[in-house]
């Protein structure tokens, strides 16, 4: 009984063999076949950066942000919306701007202009939103810290 349990197993065991042998074969030749890299498109992404530089007394506040997208001849666009706790109030602002993607890692300006009132020299909360060159829309959210230049 024993014996003829193995011999079924054995055809099992060299066919399983069989498969990884050929699937290790077909792998280390198919790369060298295809350029998976050049083919496919990069990524965008976005993220802002702290701190941020407060203008004219608060007026405005200029914000740096670290930006990739696919290389691209067609423009894309940057927002940046900004809220401050302000005593009992809050200040807030939006400001945009346009580029050209290189397709590598690139830094972004924005200045940010207050809406109402001023902003302070303190926290604030960040939004920004990267969209075109082809690239859906992506978005980075976090707190950054608005200093005095």
């Amino acid at each position: 009984m024993k014996l003829s349990a193995l011999r079924n197993v054995r055809p099992a065991k060299a066919a399983a063999v069989l498969a990884v042998v050929a699937g290790a074969i077909f792998a280390s030749v198919l790369p060298s076949s295809a350029d998976v890299s050049a083919q496919s498109p990069s990524q965008s992404g976005v993220r802002l950066q702290s701190p941020a530089e407060r203008l004219a007394r608060g007026a405005a506040v200029r914000v740096e942000l670290l930006v990739t997208c696919p290389a691209s001849s067609w423009a894309s666009s940057i927002g940046v919306r900004l809220s401050q706790r302000v005593g009992s109030d809050v200040a807030s602002g939006y400001g945009y701007t346009s580029f050209t993607c290189t397709g590598g890692l690139q830094s972004v300006s924005v200045t940010v202009q207050a809406e109402q009132n001023a902003f302070r020299a303190s926290l604030a909360y960040a939004s920004a939103n990267l969209s075109g060159s082809g690239s859906n829309t992506v978005y980075d959210d976090r707190e950054i810290e608005i200093v005095n230049p």
